[in-house]
């Protein structure tokens, strides 16, 4: 299981790093953490980690100036998808891959076959699915709906992360 970020902007541009357990990023750190000597990030800025489960993982360490994902400030863990981007310091850096480990059954274990909508007890999915997304800017807030007869799902963005509206419905 790994994941490569690379930097696009800030000292070490064209860097690519990967990181196959955790990556601490700050002036203190060791090899490419230090991004080629970024001097405006704090000495232990933020971490990067891959966790069991295959997800990677940002967080801030109480930096200075803070980590940004996708421009918002992060505040607690955040989990990172191909084709974000981090910035700290002067540095911003674009996921380009998370992979995990192909899974192999051990010998004499059985294999697992894909399940088969339609034939396994599984419904098959709808011909078409429509989905509908309202987002508010001003307000920060969005209503997801998957059609015109469910109830949407509303969502706050507070403290840099999305979460449901209180009594929404």
């Amino acid at each position: 299981m790994s994941a490569r970020l690379e930097v696009v902007a800030g000292k070490a541009t064209g860097m690519s790093i990967v990181v196959d357990g955790e990556l601490i990023i700050g002036r203190q750190a060791q090899g490419a953490g230090r991004l080629a000597d970024d001097d405006e990030i704090s000495r232990t800025h933020a971490r990067v980690a891959l966790d069991a489960g295959g997800f990677c993982v940002i967080e801030d360490l109480g930096s200075t100036n803070g980590t940004f994902v996708n421009g918002l400030q992060i505040s607690g863990a955040r989990t990172l998808s191909e084709g974000d981007t981090i910035e700290l310091g002067g540095t911003t850096l674009v996921v380009r891959e998370i992979s995990t480990p192909a899974t192999q059954p051990a010998r004499g274990e059985p294999q697992q076959r894909p399940l088969t909508p339609g034939t396994d007890g599984i419904a098959p999915p709808p011909a078409v699915l429509s989905l509908h997304v309202e987002v508010d800017f001003a307000t920060r807030e969005a209503k997801i709906a998957f059609d015109d007869r469910s109830q949407p799902l509303h969502l706050v963005f507070e403290d840099g992360q999305w979460r449901p509206a209180s009594g929404s419905g």
